[in-house]
């Protein structure tokens, strides 16, 4: 996904391709597939990474940017389990 064709994108519809991200971390979490959960999850950082350059985001920054945060932390912890909270947060 290029920034330019993310920006086109509303609000709704980038959350909403974020959340898919999460709810297919959260299946391969419930199936034991932690390689696609960490791919998932990996996609919705870099997903979170162009809302972030999205200018409709600049006043939101500082939730994305602790939504990131959280998410990078959670993937550093390949242990913990739990991913249906990203999606619940959205």
């Amino acid at each position: 996904m290029t920034i330019e064709r993310w920006k086109t994108f509303s609000r709704h519809d980038q959350l909403f391709t974020i959340g898919a991200e999460f709810e297919r971390a959260r299946v391969s979490e419930r199936d034991g597939n932690r390689e696609y959960r960490r791919g998932a999850l990996e996609r919705a950082i870099a997903l979170i990474d162009l809302t972030l350059g999205d200018i409709k985001w600049q006043d939101d920054r500082p939730m994305l940017e602790g939504l990131k945060s959280a998410v990078q932390e959670f993937v550093s912890d390949d242990s913990r389990t739990g991913v249906a909270i990203f999606y619940e947060a959205l």
